[in-house]
């Protein structure tokens, strides 16, 4: 019988640590971005999603602009995260306010 490996494929550590670093990124830009703005839904995971949909939003932003990236982390640029979760949290924000109704 032959023995299976005991170590860890480096390719495979390389992937995992990537993506681990791009939903950290996600996270805190998501929160970030919700403690700016103020979203008040009460829906779990609305700063996580807005950073995950900032990541994309935010480089397709930033590549229409053809503006400098800034500094990145696991190869994506942290001022579009930023930049693209601030646009989702916005959209967010409204929806609350018109879901809170009038306020007068």
């Amino acid at each position: 019988m032959y023995e299976a490996s005991a170590g860890l494929d480096p390719e495979l550590v390389t992937r995992v640590w990537t993506t681990l670093q791009l939903a950290g990124i996600a996270a805190v830009a998501g929160w970030v971005a919700d403690r700016l703005l103020g979203i008040e839904l009460p829906v779990r995971g609305i700063p996580v999603f807005c950073g995950l949909a900032g990541l994309y939003a935010g480089s397709w932003l930033w590549s229409m602009g053809g503006w400098d990236s800034g500094p990145a982390l696991a190869g994506q640029a942290l001022l579009p995260a930023l930049a693209g979760a601030l646009v989702v949290s916005a959209v967010f924000k409204l929806v609350s306010l018109g879901a809170s109704g009038p306020r007068w």
